[in-house]
């Protein structure tokens, strides 16, 4: 270990050791959060509706099998918690009760009532740990070699319109300026349309300050979904023939879990031309 190195530990544990008792403990509660107990799940190598259609390049390095140099931040973890407990709340406390009662307006459509279900290459899966009404499928029918795999948060039917259901949590200032869906959730949307036949998304965005929501109905047209099979099917088609994809310059690039071996890429054509 060098002096710098050692130095650095040094003031690195005194810094810990002076703070107040209370900074302790919520340090050592966020200390848990980035290093949960146990191994995480394996992830499916598929495209994902909250990532099919960022990156191209990083959906490439997510399907070859590349590993996600991701940082866990604590802050990021309550985040995700949070809105992980809002949702199975307005799901198992809201609308699964409320389709109990007779005279509710609003229902579950079971998952086997879905245009898709029963079609070839797609499989629903009724086991997860997720809320019952979450609908989790596996599609295959529009690519060669990775399927879809997706989880909706629910299905529902009201005044005999049925549409799929997106609950979002939101901070106040993006609720304010909210007039539709994020644009990222339509896209999500689009998938979760394109696979089980239901046309219609409820989008519903719970600010997180207020407790006040928005409800957007978003109907998909052809030329939405089809822009979907041509995003999943282009991905594709660069992993199967091994070919890099060109970056897509954009703002989450710093965030990227593969940011060091994407930027490694970018300067082997300088050196080589």
């Amino acid at each position: 270990m060098s002096l710098k190195t050692l130095a650095n530990k040094v003031k690195k544990e005194q810094k810990e050791m002076d703070k107040p008792f209370a900074e302790k403990f919520t340090a050592a509660i966020d200390n848990f959060l980035v290093n949960p107990p146990g191994e995480g799940r394996p992830n499916r190598l598929a495209f994902r509706p909250s990532s099919y259609y960022k990156c191209v390049r990083q959906t490439y390095y997510f399907l070859k099998g590349v590993t996600s140099k991701n940082k866990r931040f604590p802050r990021s973890q309550r985040i995700l918690a949070v809105g992980t407990a809002l949702h199975e709340w307005v799901q198992t406390e809201v609308l699964m009760k409320m389709a109990e009662m007779p005279d509710s307006p609003i229902k579950l459509v079971p998952k086997e009532e879905l245009p898709s279900f029963g079609k070839g290459g797609i499989e629903f899966i009724a086991e997860h740990q997720a809320p019952p009404m979450e609908v989790k499928f596996l599609d295959t029918r529009f690519t060669k070699k990775f399927p879809i795999s997706a989880m909706v948060d629910g299905s529902l039917t009201m005044m005999n319109k049925d549409f799929l259901f997106e609950f979002k949590t939101i901070n106040p200032t993006d609720f304010e300026m909210l007039i539709e869906p994020l644009t990222d959730h339509i896209k999500q949307g689009a998938i979760y349309a394109l696979s089980t036949g239901v046309r219609s998304v409820m989008f519903l965005y719970l600010c997180k300050g207020t407790q006040e929501w928005k409800p957007y109905l978003i109907t998909y047209t052809d030329e939405q979904l089809d822009w979907v099979v041509t995003r999943i099917q282009t991905t594709e088609q660069f992993v199967l023939e091994d070919i890099l994809p060109p970056k897509e310059i954009s703002n989450q690039c710093k965030w990227c879990g593969y940011k060091n071996i994407c930027d490694k890429e970018l300067k082997e054509p300088e050196k080589n031309s």
